[in-house]
């Protein structure tokens, strides 16, 4: 079945790829329009009208300045205009490639163009199904981190890991977020030992934009993705408020202070530095089960990042980010003699990256890009009786190179690319140490139809220095049905190595004994790697109703593993691990409407559904902890004086459980969890686009798991487990918070 899968998808590339080139081509006038500025450089003039004197055959350039068109047997004269510039005229004699140069016309009086953005904003022309969520989205919810960033987006799910270390988990097409790739600003970020943990590194007061899409991504950034990319980009010198100050608080007792600041050192240099600091002095039990809610401790993390321009084509940025964090948790008394179970960890990480790249002056379609980072990231932590220390070492280089093939409906990107691991771990007695050194090199090649279609199709090849080659085929298709209709697919092969311990922190807080059954052979856990096939069908339509926009959206995704990571909780007295013997799938569907209610009011409504199925020992069965139903609808109202409500309603169906019937029956738990309703709510008032304070409450109708921790009375008893998590463990809860910032 798996070699069946993979000739079946190969054979659609490959009909896609040289099919493509013939379907299409046909007698078409090719050229780019371009502009001379005042130091003598030619700049494209992107969305230039270009048409057939005297018909309504026409189309725009693009981006690059680049256009095509048919060419008309009716006449040979063809116009280019643009506003602000002098309209030209000229006649066509051969079916040359064409360089047409628009001068200045007289200066224009300004027009004010009003557009009301969107939190979360669609792009009909990008081939890939891609949701950018701006500050405005982000501002919604109190956001102090990236795992936290996704309450109002339907597409992820969010949940607690445990019921005492406070980790939040995000999940994408009903798999666990170790199978998103989650990048910044186009380079790794929360992988390796950060795997869980890394997107409570990224603050929410940094974060700029985040562009989520479902499904395989693109082979430039590597071949880790299987459900879909998330990229985060960070504030930026160029763009970033002067300074910018967000502080936070909540029942809970977590304070978080954010202060960014912006200089601009000279016309082509420019820095900006991002502070932040959380802490948790309160040791809070709100379920009264004698164990803290939430680990009590601090964390502190720093970004400068530096941008350099050039007026020869080059620029480039630089950074580097330092945190430490040191958190504390367990019981808050032992009603035995027996000593307190207690629990921690202290991470101090550092990473250090840059970028550059060169657009050729004269060619602006061509460009050459360098992206470098290296990371250092130690963690010592104990949960009882169980120490498990942690080391890595990562450096990682990608080369791109941008072109076209004669004009712009044809374009490409090819690089080379290298990543390095350096893993020393080690769980009470057991080391586990790996070096991975995996180089790779793709192509990426688009094939655009006017406006009306586009195909992207990416291979690219890895060599792991254990695992042997890595064979990593994307494809991605976009068809314009009709204008605003949109219909996209996508299929692609990803593949990652485990990080066993890491990815399954939460399990150390179990009486659980560990069994990894992996082959003595292989460097680390002795695992094959992960592989997946992921296939994707979209559908976006957008409408006006009453003279309202909306839009409406139905996904369509399927995973299949030919090789999975199996974490195997089906006894309660153990968790093993072993490679996949038999079925893994994830099939996810979702329905999606965005519509302006009223003027100012905006409606978000989502309903998915999943099917997520796994072999445990010689049985399929339900994925635990993943509902199958899931609803979802949000409200937001905007006033014209600075007042936004937010209002967020979601219903999660039920998950199973792993069976706990082995156990004696005090210590037996349900197999299936209840469907639980979760409301949040905010309230913000701004002053002036300078002063904001806002107010909320998370879980209004404060549903909680309970008794969430098996066995607490007993915790280095044989049946003590805090991972039995299926809901809420704190409640309600409340918090405020404040935004200053400077306009310029």
């Amino acid at each position: 079945m798996k070699n069946s899968i993979s000739t079946k998808v190969l054979a659609v590339l490959g009909l896609f790829f040289f099919g493509g080139l013939s379907t299409f081509a046909q007698s078409n006038l090719t050229g780019v329009v371009i502009e001379e500025t005042v130091d003598g450089f030619f700049e494209p003039i992107p969305f230039a009208n270009v048409y057939w004197f005297g018909t309504q055959s026409g189309t725009s350039t693009d981006t690059l300045g680049q256009f095509e068109l048919p060419l008309s047997e009716k006449t040979n004269v063809l116009i280019i205009s643009y506003v602000g510039y002098k309209s030209d005229t000229m006649e066509i004699a051969e079916k040359d490639k064409l360089t047409i140069v628009l001068k200045q016309s007289s200066e224009l009086e300004g027009v004010d163009v009003v557009y009301r953005q969107r939190g979360t904003e669609i792009s009909y022309m990008n081939t890939l199904k891609v949701e950018a969520m701006g500050e405005k989205e982000l501002f919604k919810a109190a956001c102090c981190n990236l795992s936290e960033s996704f309450e109002t987006n339907p597409s992820i799910d969010v949940a607690f890991t445990d019921a005492v270390t406070g980790t939040k988990q995000i999940q994408m097409l009903g798999l666990d977020g170790k199978y998103s790739q989650i990048t910044r600003e186009q380079m790794p970020a929360v992988r390796g030992l950060s795997s869980v943990q890394g997107m409570t590194y990224i603050p929410g007061s940094w974060i700029q934009s985040i562009q989520l899409n479902k499904g395989a991504g693109s082979v430039v950034n590597g071949f880790e993705s299987v459900t879909g990319q998330i990229n985060v980009e960070l504030k930026k010198p160029e763009n970033s408020e002067r300074w910018f100050i967000n502080g936070y608080g909540n029942q809970g007792g977590r304070t978080e202070l954010n202060v960014n600041a912006t200089q601009r050192v000279s016309e082509k240099v420019s820095t900006v530095v991002l502070l932040h600091g959380s802490l948790r002095p309160l040791e809070i039990d709100g379920n009264n089960d004698g164990f803290i809610d939430f680990p009590s401790g601090y964390h502190l993390n720093a970004i400068n990042r530096w941008r350099f321009e050039q007026r020869n084509g080059w620029e480039g940025q630089a950074g580097v980010n330092v945190l430490t964090e040191d958190r504390q948790g367990g019981q808050l008394s032992s009603e035995t003699a027996a000593p307190k179970y207690q629990l921690g960890w202290n991470t101090n990480r550092a990473e250090l990256w840059g970028k550059t790249g060169y657009i050729f002056p004269k060619a602006k379609y061509r460009s050459v890009g360098f992206q470098g980072s290296a990371i250092y990231h130690d963690q010592t932590s104990f949960y009882g009786s169980r120490q498990y220390d942690s080391e890595q070492r990562s450096g990682y280089f990608n080369s791109i190179y941008q072109s076209i093939i004669g004009t712009s409906t044809h374009k490409y990107r090819a690089g080379l690319s290298v990543q390095y691991d350096l893993y020393n771990e080690r769980l009470d007695s057991l080391q586990f140490d790996r070096e991975e050194i995996v180089p790779g090199a793709f192509l990426e090649y688009t094939f655009s139809y006017f406006d009306k279609f586009a195909v992207v199709v990416g291979i690219r090849g890895d060599y792991h220095n254990y695992y042997g080659f890595f064979f990593t085929p994307r494809l991605h298709a976009r068809y314009e049905i009709r204008e605003g209709s949109v219909l996209r697919l996508s299929a692609g092969r990803g593949q990652r190595t485990s990080n066993v311990i890491s990815e399954n922190a939460s399990l150390l807080a179990t009486s659980r004994t560990w069994d990894i059954q992996g082959n003595p052979a292989i460097q680390g856990f002795g695992l094959e790697p992960e592989v997946a096939w992921n296939f994707g069908l979209n559908l976006t339509q957008d409408f006006r109703l009453d003279y309202r926009p909306g839009a409406i959206a139905v996904d369509l995704y399927h995973t299949v593993f030919e090789n999975q990571t199996i974490v195997d909780m089906e006894d309660p007295r153990q968790v093993v691990f072993y490679n996949l013997n038999g079925e893994s799938f994830a099939t996810s569907i979702q329905a999606q409407v965005d519509y302006e209610l009223y003027r100012r009011v905006e409606m978000r409504m989502a309903y998915r559904w999943q099917d997520v199925r796994t072999t445990y020992g010689k049985s399929l069965k339900d994925k635990p902890y993943v509902s199958k139903h899931r609803a979802f609808i949000n409200l937001g109202y905007e006033t014209l004086n600075g007042w936004n409500f937010d209002y967020t309603v979601l219903w999660q169906g039920q998950k199973r459980i792993p069976s706990t019937d082995a156990n004696p029956t005090v210590y037996q738990r349900a197999i299936r969890s209840p469907d639980i309703f979760l409301m949040n709510a905010q309230i913000t008032k701004s002053w002036k686009e300078r002063f904001d304070v806002y107010v909320g409450m998370e879980n209004i109708t404060n549903v909680k798991q309970n008794n969430p921790i098996l066995a607490s009375e007993q915790p280095f008893g044989p049946y003590f487990d805090t991972s039995l998590m299926w809901g809420p463990i704190f409640g309600r809860m409340t918090y405020v918070g404040f935004r200053l910032k400077s306009k310029a």
